[in-house]
């Protein structure tokens, strides 16, 4: 746990001073609609890689290049996509601590609060692979979602986090930009959902760091997702996806109808 602990009071020191450092960095221009393979397989921006792209861990997107070397070519596409998933699964799970195991052996998908449609918290919104729109202003940015995840507002205007802050399902979130990234920082969170495909949850006060990197041509938005949470992993999970710039989408809510009675 002091480990643990160390790292925590690590990282809060690192993204301190590069929010600091980057205080006149350039600033990307990522307005627009962003969207993963879920909604635009077919868009000719995609490489082979990223089609079998997920909320995956960069071990598992290395074991998704050796897979689509020339000497897996006999392997079908669902072959490496089921492999691709079972190895991230696995990868993930290495990491649960036993909090999070005796969780599991106990949770019930039924207890989901969006079947009742409530909204998602913060992790499980950012995770969420439908359009995103991102809305840039000099003091801070939007990130507006579909469905059932989240509106956010991330503070730009170099505040720091409030001390002693009240926790909520979206936290408190602060940014800033590195180069040609957006860095979000979000604390105060309470305990939540974090992907429900992946079966991975998170307790109060879990951190959440997200950085999104555009590609040279403005065409990508590469994500990298940092869970810090010591109740339920035993390091910290770091997640990576890659988006791409949609401006022909249209970002739709669909109607939520909850569900009663027994499933």
């Amino acid at each position: 746990m002091k480990k643990i602990l160390k790292h925590i009071f690590t990282i809060s020191g690192l993204l301190f001073c590069m929010q600091i450092a980057a205080s006149q960095s350039s600033t990307p221009d990522i307005d627009g609609i962003w969207s993963t393979t879920e909604t635009f397989f077919e868009h000719p921006y995609w490489t082979i890689e990223e089609l079998f792209s997920c909320n995956c861990t960069s071990e598992t997107y290395s074991y998704l290049r050796e897979l689509l070397l020339p000497e897996n070519d006999h392997l079908s596409a669902q072959e490496i996509e089921d492999a691709v998933n079972d190895h991230n699964d696995i990868a993930i799970a290495e990491i649960f601590t036993q909090d999070k195991i005796d969780y599991l052996s106990s949770y019930d998908p039924a207890d989901d609060p969006s079947i009742q449609c409530e909204k998602f918290g913060i992790v499980r919104t950012v995770l969420h692979n439908d359009p995103i729109l991102i809305q840039q202003a000099q003091d801070q940015t939007l990130i507006l979602p579909e469905d059932l995840a989240s509106d956010r507002i991330i503070y730009m205007d170099g505040r720091n986090h409030p001390e002693n802050g009240s926790l909520s399902a979206l936290g408190h979130s602060i940014g800033w930009y590195e180069g040609s990234s957006l860095v979000i920082d979000t604390i105060n969170i309470s305990a939540a959902i974090a992907d429900d495909t992946l079966n991975i949850h998170h307790a109060d006060n879990a951190r959440f760091i997200e950085r999104y990197t555009l590609n040279g041509d403005g065409t990508r938005l590469h994500g990298q997702f940092t869970l810090i949470d010591p109740v339920m992993f035993l390091e910290p999970l770091v997640l990576e996806r890659t988006r791409i710039f949609t401006p022909e989408a249209d970002l739709l809510d669909a109607p939520c109808e909850t569900i009663s009675g027994e499933m």
